[in-house]
């Protein structure tokens, strides 16, 4: 019995819900976009500054409303006696749970109504401290706790000094009522400016220069404020000055405002431009209460040229695609991410495929049933294919794909045909290991196959230690007797480079013969109807063999490389001045099988 298939949903019915979907979304947007027109560029800036001070507004809330709301949650917790407000050590644990959710605040504590404090405070090292101490020992918390039998719920005092820290310390009350409505304590936690201005600098993208002032001038939250140490603070001067922050631009964000009307006009209350050493500078500020008796004013600012290149982007159509963008996410999380990998996966491993690159796995299981079976079905095709393409010239198979087997049928065509053969090769491998043996041969190989190849000729077979490759075939070329004799050059060339460092790890060197030949040939598939080869056939190919056996003539006991060619290929190249090399005379020599001389040319 067949093992059941995971579900999986046909690929045309998820394209057409996933392109209809971001089509109906662009097109909406699109013709958003052109009824506001007329005021984008206005809207733009207003809706850019509102989105910057309501992160910030955001991220301000997101850390310390949380605050408000566990101190609340014990209190109620206290309340219905779940927690044991008459044993130090249960609120101090609770206390200390508290503090460990919530890195940024700095001290937990609970008062009770005879007048103890049972306290978790954050250490420099980290570390949590549980403590005891009367409530008249720490300044000003009396007077705080009697404040707190008055009220109903948690509320934001008034900045207070912590000579622990060394900084003024935010702070959120909360009284600790029975459900009858009596007082039974109160509770309190606190955040050090430090850690403020950390967590927004954590939060914030790199570069951003953020800010919030309580009043005209006081600072409360500052990058210069993470470690407030050196500005002088003081129970007397709890908060640096604009002027004492060492901000240069924000110093100066009260001095007459600049006038560039588009930007005012449309940023209106949520910012100005101010201009420092001749710099512009766009600040953008929004007030925010409850967190305490006095407003702050939260804000950033930025250079004027960054904030109009923004613009100018947004202009372009960044409105559209931003849009667009964010519901294609949306939809491919929600429909398609899985589909878009497949697909692109396939995509991959086809152009793998087409660039004969077989080495790596193609098949990645999908739940679409044809994404599935196309994936299976390509890795067996990749796996055929890698066989194919090591025992098939590369260039063969390119032809053979881009036009099927009539790209490979038999004709008849110019050619130039290449036979190249080590001297001394069967001897010298007598010696050697057979390991040794096949590792020089693949290595002499490799260095010919480049230089063909580069030439674009195809290596037709390996004879033994000897290579015979064609030029004009695949595809036709009317240049190809240039190519094979560059390639004859640079086979020679890449030899001799090759024989030096053979010389210096003390191994003899290959000497090699290279015969070249034009003319006339049947090119094609040639063979039985079950296993054929696609080669040459002609006596342009004896002969190319012939002028490589010739070459025994012509080697000196010192040469290690001759290079033999025919008048009949160099009558074939179109400009024999672009190969850069001088001919010698020719010999006329007869063949072996041949009652006519052919003129026989030494390169190399």
């Amino acid at each position: 019995m067949r093992s059941r298939q995971p579900w999986r949903i046909p690929l045309i019915a998820a394209l057409a819900l996933a392109f209809g979907s971001l089509a109906l979304i662009s097109g909406i947007a699109y013709v958003a976009v052109l009824a506001g027109a007329a005021g984008t560029t206005e809207r733009l800036i207003v809706d850019r500054a509102g989105r910057v001070i309501e992160a910030q507004e955001s991220l301000i809330k997101n850390r310390l409303d949380p605050v408000a709301q566990e101190l609340e949650m014990i209190a109620a917790l206290a309340a219905q006696g779940r927690i044991d407000i008459d044993s130090p050590v249960a609120i101090r644990e609770t206390l200390a749970v508290m503090l460990t959710q919530m890195p940024e605040v700095s001290i937990t504590a609970f008062a009770s109504l005879d007048l103890q404090l049972d306290r978790a405070v954050r250490q420099p090292d980290g570390s949590i401290a549980r403590d005891t101490v009367p409530l008249a020992e720490v300044p000003g918390t009396l007077e705080r706790f009697r404040e707190l039998q008055t009220v109903r719920k948690a509320f934001w005092g008034d900045l207070f000094w912590s000579p622990t820290f060394k900084q003024p310390l935010l702070n959120v009350r909360a009284p600790v009522r029975r459900n009858d409505g009596a007082f039974i304590g109160a509770l309190v936690a606190t955040v050090g400016i430090g850690n403020l201005s950390q967590v927004i600098e954590e939060a914030s993208p790199p570069g951003t220069n953020y800010f919030i002032l309580i009043g005209h001038d006081h600072v409360l939250a500052h990058r210069r404020l993470i470690d407030p140490s050196g500005l002088g603070l003081s129970p007397t001067k709890p908060l640096p000055t604009i002027a004492e922050i060492g901000d240069p631009v924000l110093a100066h964000i009260w001095d007459p405002q600049v006038h560039s009307p588009a930007i005012e006009r449309a940023l209106g209350n949520l910012g100005h431009i101010v201009e420092v050493d001749g710099r512009r500078w766009v600040f953008v500020q929004r007030e925010l209460t409850g967190y305490g008796p006095d407003p702050w004013l939260v804000g950033q600012y930025v250079p004027f040229e960054e904030a109009t290149s923004d613009l100018d982007r947004l202009m372009n159509g960044a409105i559209v695609g931003a849009i667009t963008l964010l519901f294609a996410t949306l939809l491919a999380l929600l429909m398609g991410v899985r589909m878009a990998r497949s697909i692109r996966t396939i995509t991959s491993a086809a152009e793998a495929i087409e660039r004969l690159e077989f080495d790596r796995p193609m098949h990645r299981r999908s739940r679409l049933r044809e994404i599935d079976d196309a994936s299976h079905s390509l890795e067996k095709a990749r796996s055929a294919l890698k066989w194919f393409g090591v025992y098939v010239p590369q260039r063969l198979v390119q032809r053979l794909m881009e036009h099927g087997e009539d790209g490979v049928a038999s004709r008849r065509a110019e050619i130039t045909v290449m036979f190249t053969d080590i001297v001394g090769f069967t001897p010298q491998a007598e010696s050697l290991p057979e390991h040794e043996t096949a590792e020089l041969l693949n290595h002499h190989f490799a260095l010919i196959g480049a230089c063909i190849e580069r030439e674009h000729g195809i290596i037709d077979k390996y004879i033994g230690d000897s290579v015979m490759a064609i030029w004009g075939s695949v595809p036709q070329s009317e240049d190809h007797a240039a190519a094979a004799i560059r390639a004859a050059l640079a086979i020679a060339k890449v030899i001799r480079e090759d024989n030096a460092l053979r010389r210096a790890s003390g191994k003899p060197p290959i000497r090699l013969r290279i015969g070249l030949h034009s003319g006339v040939a049947v090119v094609g598939n040639i063979g039985a109807p079950g296993r054929v080869n696609f080669t040459v056939v002609g006596d342009t190919v004896n002969i190319a063999q012939r002028f490589e056996q010739l070459g025994k003539e012509y080697m000196k006991p010192a040469d290690e490389v001759v290079v033999l060619t025919s008048g009949e290929t160099l009558d074939a190249v179109q400009d024999r001045a672009a190969l850069g090399i001088d001919l010698p005379p020719p010999q006329r020599r007869i063949l072996r099988g041949h009652e006519q001389p052919f003129d026989v040319y030494r390169l190399v």
